[in-house]
């Protein structure tokens, strides 16, 4: 499977993570509203171009794929940290809301991530067997 089919699936995983847990989040509050919907982007945005780089570096040789996933945390937590303090600074909803976001676009592409990879049942499937 290529990372372009990976981008589709995760793009709609995310999509559908926002659409059930968004809306009801932000009560009509525009300040929350733009709160988790950075939330949202923070994490689902780089958690669909992190994926798709590991799903390119996956089965080659030497140590891409760990940069990619250090890589693809490292922006994450970083995001995170971004939306959280903003939040904060803004008080009142914009916290509960932005908290919503950040799960909104973390979960569902993280689970659809380690479905795409639990499926792959074995090393020997994609190349990456070391022992003869």
């Amino acid at each position: 499977m290529s990372a372009t089919a990976f981008v589709l699936g995760a793009t709609t995983a995310a999509l559908v993570g926002a659409v059930g847990v968004l809306p009801g989040t932000t009560g009509g509050d525009v300040v929350a509203e733009g709160w988790a919907a950075t939330g949202f982007l923070a994490m689902a945005l780089p958690g669909v171009a992190g994926g798709a780089w590991l799903v390119r570096e996956h089965g080659r040789s030497g140590s891409r794929f760990i940069a990619a996933l250090q890589a693809g945390i490292f922006v994450r937590i970083v995001l995170a940290a971004v939306v959280a303090f903003g939040a904060a600074r803004a008080g009142g909803s914009a916290i509960t809301a932005s908290i919503a976001g950040l799960a909104a676009g973390f979960l569902p592409v993280m689970a659809f991530e380690m479905a795409w990879f639990a499926r792959l049942r074995g090393t020997r499937d994609v190349g990456t067997e070391t022992r003869g």
